[in-house]
């Protein structure tokens, strides 16, 4: 009898493994993303898509492995990465010492140059940075533009992170230029173009930030699968790198 309850017993523990390994293989890779960063990481006709994915679809293509994506606001990509529950998260993510802190970033595969963008009619050009002070400033909370206003605009008494207007998303910010809620908006380089060229918006630049940032897919701390993602991106070589860039930004 206690023979047959011991089998019992293991052949139930061994159903709850099997059953364990069908919820959560061990070759899925949790994705954390914040689909609205054209042409990084965005949503069309119901799927995402943009440089980061197609990136990331070859890194898994190479190595056999799937993923699954789950979609975030920008902070709550950010807070799933750094507590662990993703393993990644990639949307034109900015490599910076703070972020270090909390988790590991791959090899910087591309460099943006911002943009101070306002609407075409307004025609506002900043040849002096003393001119913010009669502009209100916006972009998304938890962006890598906050660490540039610290640390380059406030030090030289140019603009303040209390005069910053804050939006969840890239879009809100958007909106409030348009609506005349606000005079400038940062973004990068390549969501200028795609503002432009793919939404037909009218706005341009009126200031530009160059060499500043650098982005990176960022990995919970320890990851081994950054080392691997940092061999597929030398595997992958600069000019492969690049069509695949181009393909989104030209």
């Amino acid at each position: 009898m206690k023979s047959i309850r011991l089998f019992t017993i293991l052949f139930c523990s061994l159903l709850l493994l099997v059953a364990c390994s069908k919820e959560e293989p061990s070759n899925v890779i949790k994705v954390a993303v914040s689909p609205s960063i054209p042409p990084m990481l965005f949503e069309k006709d119901g799927k995402y898509t943009g440089v980061d994915l197609e990136i990331f679809e070859g890194y898994c293509k190479s190595r056999n492995c799937k993923f699954k994506m789950t979609a975030y606001d920008w902070l709550g990509m950010l807070g799933a990465v750094a507590s662990g529950q993703a393993d990644v998260a990639f949307s034109g993510i900015s490599i910076t010492d703070k972020r270090k802190e909390v988790m590991d970033f791959s090899n910087p595969y591309f460099v943006s140059t911002w943009q101070l963008i306002s609407l075409n009619k307004r025609n506002i050009k900043i040849t002096d940075l003393s001119q913010l002070k009669k502009y209100t400033i916006a972009y998304p909370t938890g962006t890598v533009f906050d660490d540039y206003v610290k640390n380059v605009l406030q030090p030289q008494g140019y603009y303040s992170v209390d005069q910053v207007k804050l939006y969840p998303s890239p879009a809100e910010a958007l909106i409030a230029l348009q609506n005349g809620n606000v005079d400038l908006v940062f973004v990068d380089n390549v969501m200028l173009v795609n503002y432009q060229k793919s939404l037909n918006l009218p706005v341009s630049s009126s200031y530009q930030v160059i060499g500043f940032d650098k982005l990176g897919f960022a990995f919970k701390k320890g990851s081994k699968l950054r080392d691997d993602f940092n061999q597929y991106l030398n595997e992958l070589g600069p000019e492969k790198l690049k069509a695949i860039i181009d393909h989104w930004t030209q």
